[in-house]
């Protein structure tokens, strides 16, 4: 009788969790500004780098290091192959004030079950360019 009680205990916090990770949206992940990105950088932490824009946009010039990543409707487990589930992801993109694109595609690696994402705020790419720091 005990070990119903505790399968049907180990369910339910499961299907807690399963909803509240289901539930986040673009809106509600953690947001990381400029400045803090740069610090992170330059203090060595290990930083996973999204750049979420077009291929022929990131072609074009993106913070160093980053990743291209174009959004897309649906990112399967295949996209995600090589991205490490246990190190910081920022995504960015250059969609102003809401970040829609970058903020979509973290919203999506954390449902995947990535624990650390963040979005760089409004004036992302703009902002690191006007920086003027490090551009590839």
């Amino acid at each position: 009788m005990a070990r119903k009680y505790i399968l049907i205990w180990i369910l339910s916090v499961m299907f807690i969790i399963g909803c509240t990770v289901y539930a986040i949206g673009d809106e509600d992940v953690p947001r990381i500004n400029i400045a803090d990105l740069k610090k992170m950088i330059d203090s060595g932490n290990d930083v996973i780098i999204l750049d979420t824009q077009p291929k022929a946009v990131y072609d074009k010039g993106h913070i160093k290091g980053a990743i291209s990543f174009p959004w897309r409707k649906k990112i399967t487990i295949l996209d995600t192959e090589g991205l490490p589930m246990d190190k910081l992801i920022v995504t960015y993109c250059d969609c102003g004030p809401g970040e829609s694109d970058s903020a979509d595609v973290a919203a999506k690696l954390f449902q995947m079950g990535f624990g650390d994402v963040k979005v760089l705020k409004d004036p992302s790419i703009q902002g690191w360019k006007k920086a003027g720091y490090p551009v590839e």
